[in-house]
Parts: structure tokens; sequence; C-alpha cells
């Protein structure tokens, strides 16, 4: 399992940073965004808080993308990220019942990959010499 977790290292990071650097969306074109990929109404007093939310998820994926030619980035990013997408996912769980959660299921099934993902490696690389090399 760890030499097929090596092989698809560079192809998972490339992937989760495309994928959550999608989130810089929010910050160039918040209310397109919000309208287009959350099907939520857009409320300009929200501006702030949806650009910065946005630029925190840029800088999160363009971190996956430094981890590629910097290895000694994956563990400490891969720490961070699984809390924050995990935040993320129980976020959208735990108002499943609500309407303005729509338009986040498709990101929150992108974010459960992506920790799946890193669970498994974090699990079977567990020393510092496989989870740099």
């Amino acid at each position: 399992m760890t030499h097929f977790l090596h092989n698809t290292r560079q192809m998972a990071l490339f992937l989760a940073g495309l994928g959550t650097s999608l989130g810089g969306l929010y910050t160039l074109f918040p209310q397109w965004a919000v309208e287009n990929l959350n099907q939520l109404t857009y409320h300009s007093s929200d501006t702030i808080f949806i650009q910065h939310w946005g630029f925190m998820v840029l800088m999160v994926g363009c971190s996956f993308f430094i981890a590629m030619v910097r290895s000694t980035w994956i563990q400490p990013l891969f720490c961070i990220a699984l809390i924050e997408k995990l935040f993320f996912i129980s976020l959208v769980l735990s108002n499943a019942n609500q309407s303005f959660v729509d338009g986040f299921w498709l990101s929150m099934v992108m974010d459960s990959i992506i920790c799946a993902y890193i669970a498994v490696y974090l699990w079977f690389c567990r020393t510092t010499s496989d989870l740099t090399s």
C-alpha cells in the first residue's frame, strides 16, 4: 500500500490542489461564485467574509502545489488540510436538512475523497522518512 501511495502522491497533490484552489473563485468573483456554485442569493454585506474564505481555501490549494516540489511540506500540509476539510464536511453534514447546503454537496464529496486519501497516506506512511521520500 505504501508503494501505491508513493506512486500516486504527485497526482493526488495536483488534483487536491486544483480542486481546492477553485475556492479562489470566491475571492475573485464572489457574487458569481455564490449564485452559480452554491445556488444561493448573494448579499453584498457578506462579501468580505466570502472573499476571505475563498482566499484561505485558495492558499491551502496552492500549498498542495508547493508540496509537489517540497516533500517536507507534505506531512504538515496533510495534517492541516485534514482538519480543515473534516470541519467543512462536518458543517455540511450537520446542516444537511437546510436548503442553503444544496450548493455545497459537490465540494463536500471532493473534500471527503481528499480526506480519505490523506488519512490512508498518513496511516501507512507513519515514519518521517516514508512521508518525505
